[in-house]
């Protein structure tokens, strides 16, 4: 499997980092919304910026990629 090696750190939101982790958690948008008592089209937003910044291709590939860079740390129960 092919290592990339991305140079530029990537920045996150407060918020961004905020709603990534309830994605994480396998919440859905609308429920990140109303965890967070902000629109669903303000969480899609913020979940496509974090993926746009990450260059993912979808949510899934971003979650992965977000945990194996450090960005999102897993809490271990």
């Amino acid at each position: 499997m092919p290592h990339y090696n991305i140079s530029t750190a990537i920045e996150l939101t407060n918020r961004e980092t905020e709603v990534l982790q309830l994605v994480a958690f396998g919440l859905s948008a609308k429920k990140v919304a109303r965890a967070l008592d902000i629109a669903t089209c303000t969480v899609e937003r913020h979940i496509e910026n974090v993926r746009l910044k990450t260059r993912t291709r979808n949510r899934a590939h971003m979650i992965a990629y977000v945990i194996r860079e450090g960005m999102l740390p897993v809490q271990q129960d």
